[in-house]
């Protein structure tokens, strides 16, 4: 039997579109693996991404002005297709985040 990693993020993209602007591209592309047991940090200078991207696989963006697309499996389950309350069953349940300003 294969092990399931315990998060897989594939091709995230996070574009933000607000009234009379151009789209803006956050995240582009973000593709990583995190296996059961193993610790990870997003590194990267100031404005690259990293909170976007945390805040996207938690479902934590506001619901209007953004598009997030590819795949965040948590456990073999896309959480980017669960409801905001699909989502707040799982938070601080089974996947949590240490904010940077708490």
């Amino acid at each position: 039997m294969i092990p399931v990693p315990l998060l897989d993020v594939r091709d995230l993209r996070v574009v933000f579109q607000r009234r009379a602007s151009k789209p803006f591209t956050a995240v582009d592309g973000v593709s990583f693996t995190v296996e059961p047991g193993q610790t990870v940090g997003l590194v990267g200078e100031s404005g690259c991404g990293k909170s976007v991207t945390s805040l996207a696989i938690m479902g934590l963006l506001p619901p209007r002005g953004n598009t997030v697309t590819g795949q965040v499996l948590f456990e073999d389950a896309d959480l980017l297709k669960f409801s905001q309350a699909g989502m707040r069953d799982r938070r601080g349940k089974a996947i949590g985040m240490i904010f940077q300003d708490p």
